[in-house]
C-alpha cells in the first residue's frame, strides 16, 4: 500500500459522504489520508487492533476469516461502501481480514481523527454518523438473512 503524495484529492461523494456539502467533504478530507492499495494488498488484518474507518474511492475488496482454520469469503466491498466502521465505534481486534482484489484506493481516518471532525463539524457530522450506521444496519440484515438461509438449509438436511 502506499499513501498519495502531493496535491491531495478531494473526498468524492460517495457512500457516508454523499450527503455532505463539497466545503464538508473537503473539511472531512482533510482529516484523512488517501492510500493506494494493489491487488493482494491487505489493509486489514484479522487478529489486529483495528482503529481506522476506511471510505473506498474505487476498486473492489474481499472479506474473509480464518477462524475456522481456512479462508471463508464473507464479503466483496465496492466504491462506496465502508470497511472498519464497527472497530472505529468499538474499538479492538479486526474480526476478519480485508484485501483488495483489484487496482484500488481508499480513504482513512483513525478514530481520534474523526472525533476531531465530528466535533469541528456537528451539523456534517450528524449526516455521516447516520450515513454509517445506516451501512451498519443494512450488512446487519443481510447477515441475519445469510444465518436463517444458512439454519434453514441444516434443519432440512435432517
Amino acid at each position: 500500500m502506499s499513501e498519495a503524495a502531493g496535491n491531495q484529492p478531494s473526498l468524492p461523494a460517495l457512500g457516508f459522504a454523499e450527503d455532505l456539502t463539497e466545503d464538508e467533504r473537503n473539511s472531512l478530507g482533510s482529516f484523512g489520508e488517501f492510500i493506494t492499495a494493489n491487488d493482494g494488498d491487505v489493509i486489514i488484518a484479522e487478529g489486529q487492533e483495528q482503529d481506522a474507518l476506511f471510505l473506498i474511492v474505487f476498486g473492489t475488496f474481499h472479506v474473509q476469516t480464518e477462524s475456522t482454520g481456512r479462508p471463508i469469503l464473507l464479503g466483496q466491498l465496492k466504491s462506496g461502501d465502508t470497511i472498519g466502521e464497527v472497530n472505529i465505534f468499538d474499538s479492538g481486534h479486526a474480526s476478519a481480514s480485508v484485501m483488495a482484489h483489484s487496482l484500488s484506493q481508499v480513504w482513512k481516518i483513525d478514530r481520534a481523527r474523526l472525533e476531531a471532525f465530528l466535533e469541528a463539524n456537528p451539523e456534517a457530522a450528524t449526516r455521516v454518523l447516520v450515513s454509517i450506521a445506516t451501512q451498519l444496519s443494512k450488512r446487519l440484515r443481510r447477515a441475519n438473512e445469510k444465518a436463517a438461509m444458512a439454519r434453514e438449509a441444516v434443519m432440512d438436511s435432517f
